[in-house]
């Protein structure tokens, strides 16, 4: 059977929610904060993450831009409780809607590396030759990717090139695995970037489980 997560603070809604979807036949690994996500999802292989509203909104922004990546991952809904209903948000969403795509969602734990938060001045730009490249900074980096500050429009597999000013020389690449538009005030605008040669839906796949 497969597994979902839900992020709910109160005890009473976890419970209502993890009933609900064991009647569609989900099981559920409850938790009751965001800071809690990364290390479960280390441990526990799953095939989606519920996330309730106003568990996001009582959570930190270091909470918050911790978790913003994994939740590329999986299939993954916001919700929110009405009494004893829940709501799942989005256009033409249902409970029973993203208990399907779990279902269809080969299950799978991911390793968190560690980051470090890390203020780098560097260039970004969508070409190589740098040409129109934004004077940017990095919020945090790790061995594997960093979250780049930007309020340029982006999308999700982008090709991005990466430079330290005044070395011309050091120049890396990467591709766009998440993105914050600018004006959303409860997240920093920009980009996580997962360094190295482009690669295929495949083997992204074989390195979220790496």
């Amino acid at each position: 059977m497969k597994r979902c997560i839900v992020v709910a603070l109160s005890e009473e809604t976890r419970s209502i929610m993890a009933a609900m979807l064991k009647s569609l036949g989900i099981e559920s690994t409850l938790l009751a904060s965001l800071r809690e996500l990364p290390e479960t999802l280390q441990k526990i292989a799953v095939s989606g993450i519920l996330l309730e509203v106003v568990t996001t909104l009582k959570a930190s922004q270091l909470d918050r831009e911790a978790v913003h990546e994994l939740l590329e991952l999986y299939p993954f809904a916001r919700f929110k409780r009405d009494g004893d209903e829940v709501v799942v948000l989005g256009k033409e969403r249902s409970l029973a809607g993203f208990v399907d795509e779990c279902q269809q969602f080969k299950a799978r734990t991911i390793r968190q590396k560690a980051r470090t938060i890390r203020y780098l001045a560097v260039y970004l730009s969508a070409a190589p030759a740098f040409e129109d490249a934004e004077k940017v900074v990095t919020i945090n980096v790790s061995d594997g990717g960093c979250f780049v500050y930007s309020v340029r429009d982006w999308g999700v597999g982008d090709r991005v090139w990466l430079r330290y000013p005044g070395d011309n020389e050091a120049t890396t690449c990467g591709t766009v695995r998440s993105w914050q538009p600018w004006g959303n005030n409860k997240c920093i605008p920009g980009i996580g970037v997962k360094l190295g040669p482009d690669e295929d839906d495949g083997q992204l796949e074989r390195d979220a489980n790496s």
